[in-house]
């Protein structure tokens, strides 16, 4: 069983949801975070608790730039506009944030240069020489989601630079079989750069205590540890330009990966909220609080991201760790998941169009599959929900 915790009286709740991507739509996989988060935040408000639920689009890498150039618009109108849609998808089913926000913000950018600054101080943050995947044809280097091959573990056909979707094997994209760039189909080739790392392998230790004092579900627990058994390595942070996102200070053609600015986007996203209050000191009053509580909701793909590399930056920075990350598994369609990237989904607003498709009716489908996993909530206390795959 996973554990629980009570949820002190008078105790200040931050609960997020992952943050949807800004280069495409919401789909009917997306919803089932978003719909399982937004009944668990109404929960906590209906017995009196003192939460707040934030979000924001998730803006920044390759795939952003790429799709932009596709519709001859810049990054900034591409990111613009599905930053409506996405808001209106959310509201159509009910959810409600209170803060939604953008990583491409000023705050996203004041607190990843604050991280960056941080680590480096503490020579947590070294710079390395390192062989790249970069395509002659499209004089680029390739970040993992734009090298496409077999997986060099388990073998299976078309899978990504970086992780593999039927073993959930990691990897460099130097590391795939028969490797192809994913824009024009030609056969990259190595190429060296310097690039920025972060010494993900100092925290082995830490982040086991850390798994081990909180309340993450049993099966995702051992997944980690096993992780962490099999030594950890360390994280590249920076990519080469072309690449929308934020400049490292004093680079001129290096950026910040998207999965170190993405996660910064709920402190940033978490400043705004209180900004729009009329309040001031967020980090102080959440990020820094001891008796404030964070909850995390996210899928099953990103658990490496938010159960290893970002709760070792916010200890390398200083910053309050979450204390519950519930984790949930994938809408799937003929057994695969539903994903914007291999086009195997529903959008939600084609849902709505249909004749009789009540939001509700959705809602209610996937909060009765949630709780029949395992009962997650009581008065007054939570218990991380196991999830399983759900057709």
């Amino acid at each position: 069983m996973a554990k629980k915790a009570e949820l002190a009286s008078g105790e200040k709740i931050l609960v997020t949801a992952a943050l949807p991507y800004a280069n495409g739509p919401i789909h009917l996989g997306h919803l089932v975070e978003y719909v399982q988060a937004d009944v668990f935040v109404r929960f906590l408000r209906l017995s009196g608790k003192d939460v707040v639920f934030l979000c924001a689009d998730d803006t920044h890498g390759t795939p952003i730039e790429i799709a932009a150039s596709k519709q001859n618009i810049t990054p900034e109108q591409l990111i613009a506009k599905y930053y409506e849609e996405h808001q209106a998808d959310f509201a159509a089913f009910g959810i409600r944030f209170d803060v939604y926000h953008s990583t491409n913000s000023p705050e996203n950018k004041h607190y990843s240069d604050l991280f960056f600054r941080k680590l480096t101080d503490k020579r947590l943050i070294y710079e390395r020489l390192i062989k790249l995947t970069y395509c002659d044809s499209c004089k680029r280097f390739l970040p993992d989601r734009y090298v496409r091959g077999k997986c060099p573990k388990c073998g299976a056909d078309d899978q990504y630079g970086d992780q593999c979707e039927k073993c959930n094997a990691t990897y460099q994209p130097v590391d795939l079989v028969e490797p192809k760039c994913a824009i024009c189909g030609s056969l990259p080739v190595r190429k060296q750069s310097v690039h920025y790392f972060f010494k993900l392998s100092d925290f082995s230790a830490k982040l086991t205590e850390w798994l081990d004092a909180n309340h993450i579900q049993d099966d995702v627990r051992h997944f980690v540890e096993g992780w962490i058994r099999s030594g950890l390595q360390d994280w590249d942070i920076s990519r080469d330009g072309p690449y929308f996102g934020f400049r490292i200070p004093g680079e001129t053609n290096k950026y910040y990966y998207v999965w170190l600015d993405a996660p910064i986007g709920y402190i940033a996203a978490t400043e705004k909220y209180v900004k729009d209050a009329g309040g001031s000191n967020a980090v102080d009053a959440y990020w820094q609080n001891p008796n404030a509580r964070i909850i995390h909701f996210i899928g099953k793909d990103i658990t490496q991201f938010h159960l290893l590399f970002w709760p070792a930056i916010l200890m390398g920075a200083g910053f309050r760790l979450p204390s519950d990350i519930i984790v949930h598994g994938h809408l799937t369609i003929n057994g695969e998941k539903m994903s914007k990237s291999r086009g195997n989904f529903l959008v939600a607003r084609d849902y709505l169009a249909a004749p009789a498709h009540d939001p509700e009716f959705l809602r209610f489908y996937y909060a009765s599959h949630l709780v029949k996993q395992r009962p997650c909530w009581e008065l007054g206390k939570f218990c991380a929900p196991h999830l399983g795959v759900h057709q």
